[in-house]
C-alpha cells in the first residue's frame, strides 16, 4: 500500500552540485504513519496440513509466522515467530525473541512484563456490544492486535486506525474474511485491507494455495514505496512534428503540483511530465491527469516495468513520481487518445550523473565503435559521454515538464540549453519487462 506524499513546496529544488549536475536526492522524510501494519502480512501456520506451502511462505514477503505453542521450538524459519498462547504456563517455555498472541488479557499483560512483544486476538461476534472494547485496546496502543469483524465493511477498522494515531500499534485482520470467503478472492481481500484509510491494516493469511502466496507477494510489492533516480537532462533539440495521437492518462488518484509521470520514446529513459495541477487560464484543473504524450511512448510503471501509452486502459497501474524520485502506484481510470499537434524534445544526460551500471553499458558500446574507426576519421557518434533520450508531447502551453531546478516548464517554451528532470535506464524490454539484449533505438 502506498502512502500519498504531502504536496511539495513550490520552491523545492533537487540538490545540485557545483558543476550544475543534479545529485540523487535523499528520500523525503516519510509522513507520520498511523499503523506499522500497512505493509505487513503474517502467515497462520497453526495446524497446517500441507507442509509444502511453508517453503512458498519462506520465500515470500511475509514478515511473521503464527504458530501453536507446541510447534514453535521445532519450527525452522527466518521469519519472526508469533506464538499463540492459551495458558500462563506456556509463557515459561517460549523462545526469548518470540512474540505472543493470545485471547486472554491477563496473559498479554504477563507476556509484556516478561519482555515479549504481544497482542490480543479478538474475534468480534457482536459488533455493537464488543466494539467499545476494540476501541479501548487500540487507544492504549498495544504492540499489535488481530481484530476479526465478520462484516465486510472497513468503517470499523477506519475508526480503530484513528485511535492508533501517533502509536506504533499494528492492527490486523484474518483472511479469508468471514462473509467474503468464496465471494472475493483471498488476494483482493488482503489488498483491500492494506488500502484501508491509505495507511492500511495488516493481514493474517491462512491458505494452502501457493499461487495465493505468490500473488499476494507481488501485489504487496507493487504497492510499497519505491524510488526512481532523477537527473538533470540538457535540452538538445526541439522539433515541431505535426499531428499525431497523444494520450492523456486519467487516474483514480489526485496528484500534487510536485508530481507527475516518466514518459519517453526510448528505453533509455524519459522526462518528468507534470500532472495537470498548474494554472490553466481557460479551464478547470485536472489534478488526476497527466497529458503524457505520443501513443508510441513508454510510461514507467511498478516493478521496473514500462508500458506503451497506447496500452493504457482503465485498471492499468502507473508510477506517480515526485521531485525527489519517490514513487507511488496509482490506477488508470481511462486513457484519452486524441489527435493533436506534437512536439519532440530531445535531451542528453552526462554519464557522470548516471549509475555505474548504465555508464559502463554506454562506454562499452562507444568503445566498440572507436575500436573499428580509423584514426583519421570521426566516429559516427554524438558525444560518447552523454546518453540521449527524447519525448513527444502535445504541442501546447498547458503541458508542463519539470525543470532541473524544480520549477515547471511549459512545453511550448522549452529551448535548447534548458535543463529538465529525467530518469535514465538501461534499454532492452520485452512486453515492458527488462531483458538483457542488444538494442538500438533512434
Amino acid at each position: 500500500m502506498m502512502i500519498e506524499l504531502a504536496e511539495t513546496p513550490a520552491d523545492a529544488v533537487p540538490p545540485v552540485q557545483a558543476d550544475g549536475a543534479v545529485l540523487e536526492a535523499p528520500a523525503a522524510a516519510p509522513a507520520q504513519q498511523l499503523s506499522a501494519g500497512e505493509t505487513q502480512w503474517w502467515f497462520d501456520a497453526r495446524k497446517m496440513t500441507g507442509k509444502a506451502i511453508l517453503a512458498n511462505v519462506e520465500d515470500s514477503n511475509c514478515t511473521h509466522i503464527v504458530l501453536e505453542h507446541g510447534q514453535h521450538r521445532a519450527f525452522r524459519t527466518a521469519k519472526r515467530k508469533v506464538v499463540f498462547v492459551d495458558s500462563p504456563a506456556q509463557l515459561k517455555d517460549l523462545e526469548a525473541d518470540a512474540w505472543v498472541i493470545t485471547r486472554d488479557e491477563a496473559i498479554r499483560r504477563k507476556a509484556a512484563a516478561l519482555g515479549h512483544k504481544c497482542g490480543l486476538f479478538i474475534e468480534v461476534t457482536d459488533l455493537e456490544a464488543e466494539f467499545p472494547y476494540c476501541i479501548a485496546v487500540c487507544e492504549r496502543g498495544d504492540d499489535f492486535a488481530v481484530i476479526d469483524i465478520e462484516h465486510a465493511t472497513y468503517i470499523p477498522y477506519e475508526l480503530l486506525l484513528a485511535k492508533t494515531d501517533g502509536k506504533p500499534m499494528m492492527i490486523f485482520r484474518s483472511v479469508p474474511i468471514k462473509g467474503l470467503d468464496g465471494v472475493v478472492d483471498d488476494v483482493n481481500q488482503s489488498l483491500n485491507a492494506f488500502a484501508t484509510m491509505e495507511h492500511g491494516i495488516g493481514v493474517l493469511m491462512r491458505t494452502e494455495q501457493p499461487e495465493v502466496i505468490a500473488s499476494l507477494t507481488r501485489g504487496l510489492s507493487r504497492r510499497q514505496d519505491s524510488r526512481l533516480p532523477l537527473v538533470k537532462a540538457r535540452v538538445e533539440e526541439v522539433q515541431h512534428t505535426g499531428l499525431g495521437h497523444r494520450v492523456c492518462v486519467d487516474t483514480t488518484s489526485m496528484m500534487t503540483a510536485g508530481e507527475g509521470m516518466i514518459v519517453g520514446s526510448t528505453g533509455w529513459g524519459g522526462l518528468f511530465v507534470c500532472s495537470e495541477t498548474h494554472y490553466l487560464p481557460h479551464m478547470n484543473l485536472r489534478e488526476f491527469r497527466v497529458n503524457a504524450g505520443g501513443v508510441h511512448s513508454y510510461i514507467w510503471g511498478p516493478g521496473d516495468n514500462v508500458m506503451y501509452l497506447s496500452e493504457m486502459e482503465g485498471g492499468s497501474e502507473v508510477l506517480c513520481v515526485d521531485l525527489h524520485g519517490n514513487c507511488r502506484v496509482i490506477t488508470v481510470g481511462r486513457a484519452k487518445i486524441e489527435r493533436r499537434p506534437l512536439l519532440k524534445i530531445r535531451c542528453s544526460v552526462a554519464l557522470e550523473d548516471v549509475s555505474p551500471e548504465l555508464r559502463e553499458a554506454v562506454l562499452r558500446a562507444s568503445a566498440l565503435v572507436s575500436e573499428v574507426t580509423p584514426a583519421h576519421e570521426s566516429a559516427p557518434l554524438e558525444d560518447p559521454n552523454r546518453i540521449y533520450i527524447n519525448t513527444f508531447l502535445q504541442n501546447d502551453w498547458h503541458v508542463r515538464l519539470m525543470g532541473g531546478d524544480g520549477k515547471i516548464r511549459h512545453a511550448t517554451l522549452v529551448q535548447p540549453g534548458d535543463t529538465l528532470l529525467a530518469h535514465v535506464a538501461l534499454p532492452g524490454r520485452h512486453t515492458g519487462i527488462r531483458v538483457e539484449e542488444h538494442i538500438i533505438e533512434k
